[in-house]
């Protein structure tokens, strides 16, 4: 039989391993069900000069913030490539992993997409790109929104997610500015 001194020790460090999961749990089981993130920027060009920069799949490569992640990674286009129904699929490094994004909707002034993350989490977001006139520029936004899976409720309470999808965003729009002021 073990010596009793450890087995109250080992009892001990799994009940506060115990413990401490419980607690993980818990809070992420407070965590919201959705997430939502926008972010918004005005840009000096006009709404004709944005627009084929978010309704064209190939046109995303001029400003996508995610490109430098992996410039080896794969990607693949619809055709067309723009549209209702356009998509591409990208498939990068282990940072970048793999994805299909599809534009579903155009709008006079918004695209809406589908995006599934395939690698390295399994995920479905809901994703549209509006912009207006904002006296001489033009206000653009982006947002994101989706479930949060149990996993990704765990994840939340070590890292910031949103706080990295805005700053990626932010950059994402001001990369589409450039572009688009260079039109």
């Amino acid at each position: 039989m073990a010596n009793p001194k450890i087995r109250k020790i080992a009892l001990g460090c799994l009940g506060v391993l115990g413990l401490v999961i419980a607690v993980v749990v818990v809070l992420a089981l407070m965590q919201p069900d959705t997430y939502r993130v926008s972010v918004s920027r005005d840009m000096s060009a006009p709404p004709e000069a944005i627009e084929p920069l978010v309704t064209d799949m190939r046109e995303w490569a001029a400003w996508n913030p995610w490109a430098e992640i992996d410039p080896n990674a794969t990607l693949e286009f619809s055709d067309p490539a723009a549209g209702e129904g356009a998509w591409y699929t990208w498939k990068g490094n282990e940072d970048m992993g793999s994805g299909k994004m599809t534009v579903i909707s155009v709008a006079d002034s918004q695209v809406e997409y589908d995006l599934e993350f395939i690698e390295p989490f399994a995920g479905h977001a809901d994703v549209a790109i509006a912009w207006e006139p904002s006296g001489d520029d033009t206000a653009v936004t982006w947002s994101m929104e989706g479930e949060n899976t149990f996993g990704s409720k765990v994840a939340s309470l070590f890292m910031d997610f949103q706080g990295a999808i805005e700053k990626d965003f932010e950059d994402g729009l001001a990369n589409l500015d450039a572009a688009a002021t260079r039109q």
